[in-house]
């Protein structure tokens, strides 16, 4: 059995970073968000962090020659359909009580959770024994889609920064590098961002009381890089790996053959580990006091 680390958050919370940097140990390997390999990689042909298309991708071409004997032979565009049909956030109580569920819908889970098992199965292979899978898909619904996969080990590393950091991150304008159209990333404004960031983070917390859990503040990792060897012990102490280590506030990026995310996982080299805390002097009045009352008991709950 092979064990995944889930990374949990709300978009824009410093995830690309820390999966990255979580990789920079050797008993861990990044994968980038899975959530989006069928629709963004598969179907898309957007590219892995290797740069090449991710059919094209050494890496991707054996972890699927593994698992279904090459992408020829796995219908990309039938499991996007599985996934589009139970992978959604209102139906998390289905996903945690599939009896509850009506039979079309347990039939297209099933069938999605066989080719998921299949697939980080073949993963592990391709990795060797013993490193653990960091997943960054951050999507709630997509963690308790992974959760009933029979052949993993599931844990989720909860990451949270600071809500008025990450509305101000979605209100700019971001373009996807890997894309053919120019088009940006996602953008929310300031109540949509709040309800996000409320919601993720509730949902988040509630899966922690049936899956192993631990919490991360993207200002503490910030503040302090080795805090982030010192959470992934407390989530995976018992399994004898290798934490990643930092000397100082730099990390030393590899290439990794991440699946869909921020421009960041293309990023090689030496890059320097310091608080994104720009909101502080150019988030304007009125949104920055919405998100601040909104998230206020939240907030004082997670000790931000």
């Amino acid at each position: 059995m092979s064990t995944i680390v889930y990374l949990g958050a709300v978009g824009r919370s410093g995830t690309t970073l820390l999966e990255r940097a979580t990789a920079t140990s050797r008993s861990f390997v990044s994968l980038g968000e899975m959530v989006h390999l069928w629709e963004r990689g598969a179907l898309g042909g957007e590219p892995c962090g290797c740069c090449l298309p991710i059919r094209e991708c050494p890496f991707w071409t054996e972890v699927m020659a593994r698992a279904f004997g090459g992408w020829e032979h796995l219908d990309a565009a039938r499991v996007r359909s599985c996934q589009k049909a139970v992978d959604r956030n209102r139906f998390i109580p289905l996903l945690a009580f599939p009896g509850l569920a009506w039979r079309r819908y347990r039939a297209s889970l099933n069938e999605l959770v066989d080719v998921l098992d299949r697939l980080y199965s073949a993963i592990s292979q391709v990795v060797g024994p013993g490193t653990v899978l960091v997943d960054a898909s951050k999507h709630p619904s997509y963690f308790f889609v992974l959760r009933r996969m029979p052949s993993h080990d599931l844990r989720l590393l909860q990451v949270i920064r600071d809500p008025r950091g990450v509305a101000h991150s979605w209100a700019k304008t971001v373009q996807r590098p890997e894309s053919s159209t120019g088009a940006d990333m996602e953008r929310l404004g300031t109540w949509r961002a709040v309800a996000r960031w409320s919601t993720h983070n509730l949902i988040f917390s509630l899966a922690g009381l049936r899956s192993r859990r631990t919490v991360l503040s993207y200002e503490r990792f910030a503040a302090n890089p080795s805090e982030l060897g010192t959470v992934l012990a407390q989530l995976t102490g018992d399994l004898g790996v290798a934490m990643p280590t930092f000397t100082d506030h730099s990390v030393d990026l590899q290439v990794n053959h991440t699946v869909s995310g921020n421009p960041m996982r293309f990023t090689t080299g030496s890059v320097q580990i310091r608080p994104d805390d720009g909101w502080r002097s150019s988030m304007a009045r009125r949104p920055r006091l919405i998100v601040s009352l909104l998230t206020a008991p939240l907030r004082l709950g997670y000790r931000l």
